[in-house]
């Protein structure tokens, strides 16, 4: 049985999300998993963002003797609209008798959306230390010993529909004590059904190959999960329950306004904002936690705002007062001290 929790907080360009999880089991294969990772945008407007993180693994919580693992990692992410690229690199250490190994990656890789499809390619390679963990799912001809690297190419594509999400990732590896038919590819199929708004089932399964960075074996799987939501009692999403949109202001000692829009719709839902913040051009809003949210700066004086669901017809936040946009439109007016 698995257990799992994730937090998450967003600022104006600071992003922080911690989640655990434990693994039940009757035997020694029971962990625990932790993660802490930060988002931070270097500078207001800028495309550029940096990513960094910890986790972190006991193994055999039972005994508290089957060791663990620890990783750190860093990374550059490039956004435009709705696609980017990415780089960056991670370092971990596995220890399981007493004896640390050690393992590294550089990853780089683009993503990018059109409608309600987001695909990424992604490239890894790998170093480690770690030769037990591939050793287990390799021919004995082609067992690694001491340290040895792969490489791994990773298609991952993503489905939006109406109340389901699907989702496949397909691997290619290369590298030392790798064989054909043996270790060398995987895919992995998952779906999630929303039965309301905060409760998703979602079943997955396939093959995961070795992952030295997380000491995760190579395995066939099929899972299953339930999903909750649980809303933050803040009054801005008592707010949104009643309204729908909202947008509100918060001043900020360098002039201007923070702005932020929130948005109640599904979690698959395609969420976007525009107004002369943005010279009437949409922006992909991003769901956050229990809601679809944008946080910009704009400057001092009256500023329009409006908001769509899945394509409709543009619509003003319910707290703001109606004005007609410049396209003859709707949209919301607030204005910056």
């Amino acid at each position: 049985m698995l257990l799992g929790a994730v937090w998450r907080r967003t600022r104006e360009r600071l992003s922080t999300t911690a989640s655990g999880s434990t693994t039940l089991a009757r035997d020694s294969i029971d962990t625990a998993q932790g993660l802490v990772a930060l988002r931070y945008q270097l500078l207001p407007g800028s495309h550029w963002r940096l990513e960094t993180g910890a986790a972190g693994a006991l193994f055999g919580l039972r005994s508290l003797t089957g060791g663990g693992n620890a990783a750190t990692f860093l990374r550059m992410q490039h956004e435009y609209g709705a696609r980017g690229f990415w780089f960056g690199g991670a370092t971990g250490v596995t220890n399981r008798t007493g004896d640390p190994m050690r393992s590294s990656t550089f990853d780089t890789g683009a993503w990018g959306e059109f409608k309600r499809t987001t695909a990424s390619l992604a490239g890894v390679w790998t170093r480690s230390y770690d030769s037990d963990l591939l050793a287990a799912s390799s021919l004995r001809s082609r067992r690694p010993v001491g340290v040895y690297a792969v490489r791994d190419a990773t298609l991952t594509v993503q489905q939006s529909l109406a109340m389901l999400d699907l989702a496949a990732i397909a691997t290619i590896r290369s590298g030392e004590g790798v064989a054909t038919k043996v270790n060398d590819r995987a895919l992995m199929l998952a779906g999630s059904v929303y039965l309301s708004p905060v409760v998703a089932l979602t079943i997955s399964g396939g093959r995961q190959l070795a992952d030295p960075l997380r000491a995760l074996p190579d395995a066939r799987f099929l899972s299953a999960s339930i999903r909750v939501l649980m809303l933050r009692r803040d009054p801005a999403v008592r707010q949104i329950d009643r309204y729908g949109a909202i947008a509100m202001t918060r001043a900020v000692p360098t002039g201007g306004a923070t702005l932020t829009i929130r948005v109640l719709a599904a979690s698959n839902a395609r969420v976007e904002a525009y107004g002369s913040f943005s010279n009437w051009e949409p922006v992909p809003m991003q769901w956050v936690l229990d809601a679809w949210e944008l946080q910009v700066h704009v400057p001092s004086g009256p500023q329009r705002v409006a908001v769509r669901v899945n394509g409709s017809q543009w619509r003003a936040p319910a707290n703001l007062t109606k004005v007609t946009d410049e396209f003859g439109g709707e949209a919301g007016l607030v204005v910056v001290p």
